[in-house]
This record gives C-alpha cells, sequence and structure tokens, in this order.
C-alpha cells in the first residue's frame, strides 16, 4: 500500500498540468483582486451595503442561482479583508473549478494511457490504487488552499491601501470545513472519472457540480417529494456542493458538525463505490 502511495503521489507532482493549473489560479487572484479593489473605490456607501446584503443573503436554499457568483461581503465603512475574499471565491467555487479539472485529468492519465495495465495485475487488491490516489488527492487540496490563501494575501497587501485579515478563528474553523468539503467534492469527481474513464464527459459533470447546474434537479426532487407531505425539504442541504456553497463566515457547532458529516460520507461513499468498481473492473 505505502508503495502504491508513493507512486501516486510521485506521478501527482510529475504531472505538468498541476502546476500550469495553479499557476493561472494564482494569476486569476491576482487580477479579480484587482478588478475588486477598483470597484470597492468608486462603489457609493448605497451600494456597497446592497453588495453586502446580496452576498450575506446568498446562503437560503431556495435563492440558489445557476453560475457563478462571486461577491464580496463586506460591510460599508470597513476595509476588504482576506477572509472576505477567501469566501467569495470558495463560495462562488472558484477555486473548486480549477481543482475539480486537475482531478478528471489526473484520475484518468493513468486509465487512458494504458500505464495502469501494467501494474494493476501485480496487486491483490486494486481498490487500494484508488486510497492511493484519494490520498494523493488530499495532499493535492491541502497544497491547493494553501496556494489560493497565500496568493488571496498577497493580492490583498499588493491592491488595498490597508491590509486587514479578519478574524482568525472564525477563518481557521472555516477554512477547516471547507478543505474536508472540497476534498469530498474531489473524490466524487474522481469516482465519476473512473466510472466512466471518459474525460469530455467526466469534465462536463464536474464543471456542473461547480456551476450549481445540478439544482435543477435538485428542485425538481424536492417537489417530488413536497408532494408526499414533505414540506421545507431542501436536497441541496445535505450535499457536498450545497453545504460549500451556504456555509457561512460564523459558523455555528451545528452547522460545523453537519457540514463535516456531510463530507465525511460522501468521501467515504465515493471512495467505497470506486473501490469496488475499479475492483471488479477488467482495465
Amino acid at each position: 500500500m505505502l508503495n502504491m502511495i508513493r507512486m501516486e503521489m510521485y506521478r501527482m507532482f510529475k504531472t505538468k498540468c498541476m502546476y500550469i493549473i495553479w499557476f493561472i489560479l494564482a494569476a486569476g487572484i491576482l487580477f479579480t483582486t484587482g478588478l475588486s479593489a477598483e470597484e470597492m473605490k468608486t462603489f457609493s456607501m448605497e451600494e456597497k451595503q446592497e453588495m453586502y446584503e446580496y452576498a450575506m443573503g446568498k446562503g437560503e436554499s431556495d435563492n440558489v442561482n445557476l453560475g457563478m457568483d462571486v461577491t464580496v461581503p463586506t460591510k460599508p465603512g470597513e476595509n476588504v479583508s482576506v477572509f472576505d475574499l477567501f469566501y467569495a471565491n470558495i463560495k462562488g467555487k472558484f477555486i473548486a473549478l480549477f481543482m475539480v479539472i486537475f482531478t478528471v485529468l489526473y484520475t484518468t492519465a493513468d486509465l487512458t494511457s494504458g500505464y495502469v495495465k501494467n501494474i494493476a495485475g501485480q496487486v491483490s487488491q486494486r481498490g487500494g490504487l484508488v486510497i492511493a490516489k484519494a490520498i494523493a488527492l488530499f495532499v493535492y487540496t491541502v497544497m491547493s488552499l494553501l496556494i489560493f490563501f497565500l496568493c488571496q494575501t498577497l493580492s490583498n497587501l499588493l491592491f488595498f491601501d490597508e491590509f486587514t485579515f479578519g478574524p482568525v478563528k472564525q477563518f481557521a474553523a472555516y477554512v477547516g470545513i471547507q478543505l474536508l468539503l472540497h476534498y469530498g467534492l474531489l473524490l466524487i469527481v474522481m469516482g465519476v472519472a473512473i466510472a466512466l474513464r471518459n474525460n469530455v464527459i467526466s469534465m462536463v459533470i464536474a464543471v456542473c457540480f461547480c456551476m450549481n447546474v445540478l439544482m435543477i434537479f435538485y428542485n425538481f426532487l424536492d417537489q417530488l417529494i413536497a408532494k408526499l407531505g414533505v414540506k421545507e425539504f431542501h436536497i441541496v442541504n445535505y450535499t457536498i456542493s450545497g453545504k460549500m456553497l451556504m456555509l457561512g463566515m460564523d459558523i455555528s457547532a451545528k452547522t460545523a458538525s453537519a457540514s463535516i458529516a456531510v463530507a465525511i460520507f460522501f468521501s467515504a461513499a465515493a471512495v467505497s463505490i470506486c473501490s469496488m468498481i475499479f475492483q471488479r473492473r477488467d482495465v
């Protein structure tokens, strides 16, 4: 098992697209932060209040829109903090979009090239290869969020007159929970990619996760459940993408425990199902 983990880690760090995606991510953060800084200087207090109310009011499950929406949740009269922009980009799934694209490319690289055939026959439990991929993706998730944090901090230093970090404890709690949720999303995308073994279709599905396209399907199921007599039930509240979107800056113990439970459940389910598929499939 240790050798499989080493192999996947080596393969991941030798993947050129990982560094390209990180570079584009860093450039995107610098560019969007610069635009946000210029916009905040031109906004009136009324416009800032409207933007703040819009950003903080997006947590309701019945107000989720399609597409990617990055809105800075800064109160009028206050400085834009690192936490504000970190929260806006995470909530809008701007960072998740880059991460799922890499996950599809990394997961299917050895499948499409035929490399996996050289090693699958040498291990008794091929499901271990999936676990090794999952461990490598956890390292990737941690490093991606760390790079994002460093780029966002640098961007705030460059483009805003006054540097504000934000409440440290709330920031740490938010980052920790979002790390688990993003990791869960990547494992789901990994499972989809391994099951389909098709880069294009897997990429489309992964992007749909980040663009809230599945909200259409969730709303349809909510309507069916409502007809059965269950009112005020929203499936999005129990999904990885929904928790990523609706996790607020001020996290309560109940919200934290619910988000962690969803992340663990979907992560375990994705790895388990994916391992069974890989174990039984003729590679």
